[in-house]
């Protein structure tokens, strides 16, 4: 575990390192704007002040938001501030997230801290996950909340049924809240919460890395990104035998070529390109899966950021189920590095 977190550290420090030099040279942060109205952006410091009239993607050290979102807001980053208001859903991951405004959807946020104001209200459920919950606003419908403390102000009103998680939490809290009330308190103890706390840590900084990752690739090369995951539809089990068979092959074609005289370039060459591809593989297969979901639930069309970004989440979900989710996950980088494979392979064709 402390293996995989170093190097999940070491990949976030690199990838956030090169992320304003995929926008250009001289900027710290980019905003893209499509026609349909959405925006998408990353970097260091993002202040939008502007009043957007889609979705809104971010992904970037510090974030404020001023303005107003007419839909989505999908954001992660180290700190983020959403003064405005959001008419639909935000999904947020970060290590301080502050909600100042109203929202018509729901709200979804995973983090260090997080602050639902005095004066904001949220229209639809709640499911948060933080080491420091504070609750001042209104919350319209249900709530999940797990949490090492939970806080409440004066203003705070859950209408809904709230299922609570956590170590600490108000005495007073069914006052404040109009359905059922399920609490389950954690015991902490030494060495079990260590581990929990440091499961949350770990999720989080997993999914920044793959956002983080996801971004650059789609924001730098759109294409290729998106021809790879045309092979994961169209040809998913064959891209499947594909990737295991070039998982084997290439390791062992190149210990034999180790042994020859001139041949320990090119095996150098061979575990580089593996270990770029295994890298990389799960990417197209995430953007495949968001654009699928988002398609079918949200009945409509977004960019390749926002579906990129869903399906980050999601697999990082599965990636948290015991068994399931080191299967999904083997079987997801099988399958993307089985498309890379075959897309080269059509690439290296000669035309006729």
């Amino acid at each position: 575990m402390r293996n995989k977190l170093l190097s999940l550290l070491v990949l976030l420090t690199v990838l956030f390192s090169v992320l304003p030099f995929s926008a250009g040279a001289a900027e710290e942060s980019y905003l893209e704007y499509t026609s349909s109205g959405n925006v998408f952006g990353g970097g260091n410091d993002l202040q939008v002040d502007q009043d957007i009239q889609g979705d809104l993607v971010l992904a970037g050290s510090t974030i404020k938001i001023n303005g107003n979102v007419m839909d989505d807001f999908i954001g992660a980053g180290g700190e983020l501030t959403v003064n405005g208001d959001v008419s639909g859903n935000i999904i947020a991951f970060g290590g301080i997230i502050r909600v100042n405004g109203d929202v018509g959807g729901d709200l979804v946020a995973a983090g260090g801290q997080i602050f639902l104001s005095q004066g904001s209200t949220v229209e639809g459920d709640v499911l948060l996950a933080g080491g420091d919950v504070n609750l001042n606003g209104v919350v319209n419908g249900d709530g999940s909340v797990s949490a090492g403390t939970l806080r409440t102000g004066e203003d705070f009103e859950l209408k809904g049924d709230l299922g609570l998680e956590a170590q600490n939490y108000p005495s007073d809290l069914e006052n404040d809240v109009g359905g059922n009330l399920s609490v389950t308190r954690t015991v902490q103890e030494q060495y079990a919460g260590e581990s929990r706390g440091f499961g949350i840590f770990s999720f989080i900084l997993g999914l920044l890395a793959a956002l983080a990752l996801g971004f650059i690739l789609i924001y730098t090369f759109p294409v290729f990104i998106s021809e790879i995951s045309e092979v994961v539809r169209d040809s998913t089990l064959k891209a499947g035998i594909v990737g295991f068979l070039l998982l084997i092959f290439v390791p062992v074609l190149s210990l034999i070529l180790l042994f020859t005289v001139f041949g320990w370039s090119l095996s150098i060459l061979l575990i580089l390109f593996l270990a770029l591809a295994v890298l990389i593989a799960t990417v197209p297969v995430k953007l495949l899966a968001g654009t699928i979901v988002y398609n079918k639930v949200f009945k409509k069309e977004a960019g390749k950021m926002v579906y990129y970004l869903l399906g980050a989440v999601i697999f990082a979900i599965v990636y948290e189920i015991p068994f399931l989710g080191s299967l999904a996950g083997f079987i997801a980088m099988l399958i993307g590095l089985g498309a890379i494979g075959i897309w080269l392979a059509g690439r290296a064709k000669p035309e006729r």
